[in-house]
C-alpha cells in the first residue's frame, strides 16, 4: 500500500486538502524534501487564476505551490553529495520535471537545480519564499552585463525582488539606482547598504533620478511595477536605455507615451522572464547560479519577509492575507 501525505490540491477550481501519494524514491537528479514551510508569492496566486502555460512545470496530483523550504531526506542519482540532510530553499519552476511534487504538501519532490542550500543554523522560515525573488534578479544582472549595460534603475524598490537585486549588485559591485515610494522604503534600503535611492514623494525626484542615471550610465531599467512609474521615468532615463518589463502590479494606471520619445532617445521596451535567460535555460549555468546563491544566502537581502503563519487547512485565509511592508503569508507543514 502506498504511503500518503497531506497536500493542497486544486479540484474543479477549488483548493482542498487531500491525502495523496507521498514521494518515497528520489528520481535521478531529484530530491525528496520534508517541507518546513512555504511562503505564498504573487506567482502562486497567478497560477491559481490562469491555466499553466506550456513548458511550465506542473506538479503530480495537481498539488499547488512552487516555492518553499525544507530538509533533504533523499537525493537521487547524480545529485551532488552536499545536498543530503541539508535545508534547502527552492523554486520548482526552474528545471523541467515530469515528476515534480508541489510545495503545498508535507513532502516535495523537485530537481536539485531548483534548490540552494541554506546556511547552517539558519531559520528555514526566513527562506520559505525566497528563491523566485533571488533567481530573477541574478538572471537579470547576468543578462544585462552580457548585453553591455553599465548600471541599473530598479522600480522594484524595497520589494523582495528589489532587495535581492540590491544584494547581487553589492556583491558584483555593479551600480544600482533603487526607486522607492516613500521615506520608509529609503530607510530600509539604506540599512541594507544601498547608495543610490530615489524617493517618488521627493519634490526633486525628477532631477535626482535624471542626474544619477546619467552619472552612472544606468541604461538597464528593471521594471517590477509597470504603469504610472514608467510614465514618470521615461523622460528621465538616458538615451539607448532598455526597459525590461517584469512586473505589472501598477497596471491600474496605463503606461502612455509619445512614440517620438522612444525614437529620439532610442529606448527599447521588452519583457523579461528568468525562464528565457541563459542562466536558467542552460543547466550548467543554472548549477553555477545555485552555487553562487548558496554562497550569498547568509546576507540579509535574500530572506523572505514573513508574516502570519497558516496551517494547510487554512489556505483560503492565507490567500487573502495582506501583510504590511511586503510580508507574506506562510503555510507551515506540521
Amino acid at each position: 500500500m502506498n504511503e500518503l501525505m497531506k497536500a493542497i490540491v486544486l479540484v474543479n477550481d477549488v483548493l482542498t486538502v487531500q491525502n495523496v501519494e507521498k514521494p518515497t524514491t528520489a528520481e535521478p537528479g531529484h530530491l525528496i524534501i520534508k517541507m518546513d514551510s512555504s511562503a505564498i508569492n504573487s506567482g502562486d496566486k497567478f497560477f491559481l487564476k490562469f491555466p499553466t502555460p506550456p513548458g511550465v512545470v506542473k506538479s503530480l496530483y495537481d498539488i499547488k505551490g512552487v516555492s518553499g523550504v525544507g530538509k533533504v531526506l533523499q537525493a537521487g542519482e547524480g545529485v551532488p553529495n552536499e545536498y543530503l540532510g541539508k535545508n534547502v530553499t527552492f523554486y520548482r519552476q526552474l528545471k523541467y520535471s515530469e515528476s515534480a511534487v508541489g510545495s503545498w504538501s508535507e513532502y516535495a519532490h523537485v530537481h536539485f537545480l531548483d534548490c540552494a542550500i541554506l546556511p547552517d543554523g539558519a531559520d528555514p522560515k526566513e527562506y520559505s519564499g525566497s528563491m523566485v525573488n533571488i533567481i530573477t534578479p541574478l538572471a537579470f544582472l547576468k543578462q544585462i552585463i552580457s548585453e553591455g549595460h553599465k548600471g541599473i534603475i530598479s522600480t522594484a524598490g524595497n520589494s523582495a525582488t528589489g532587495i535581492a537585486l540590491l544584494g547581487f549588485c553589492i556583491a558584483y559591485n555593479f551600480p544600482l539606482i533603487s526607486i522607492v515610494r516613500n521615506e520608509e522604503g529609503r530607510k530600509e534600503l539604506k540599512g541594507l547598504g544601498a547608495k543610490n535611492i530615489v524617493v517618488q514623494s521627493d519634490p526633486d525626484f525628477n532631477g535626482h533620478l535624471a542626474d544619477l542615471a546619467q552619472t552612472l550610465n544606468a541604461t538597464a531599467i528593471f521594471d517590477g511595477v509597470g504603469g504610472d512609474i514608467l510614465n514618470k521615468i521615461l523622460p528621465l532615463i538616458p538615451r539607448n536605455s532598455v526597459i525590461y518589463s517584469y512586473g505589472y502590479i501598477g497596471d491600474a494606471v496605463p503606461f502612455t507615451f509619445h512614440t517620438s520619445t522612444l525614437a529620439v532617445k532610442n529606448i527599447t521596451i521588452r519583457p523579461f522572464s528568468n525562464y528565457s535567460t541563459d542562466t536558467v535555460k542552460n543547466p550548467e549555468n543554472l548549477e553555477k547560479a545555485m552555487k553562487e546563491i548558496t554562497a550569498l544566502l547568509h546576507q540579509p537581502h535574500f530572506k523572505t519577509k514573513t508574516g502570519k503563519q497558516f496551517r494547510l487547512e487554512e489556505i483560503e485565509d492565507a490567500l487573502t492575507y495582506a501583510g504590511g511592508n511586503g510580508k507574506k503569508a506562510v503555510l507551515y507543514h506540521i
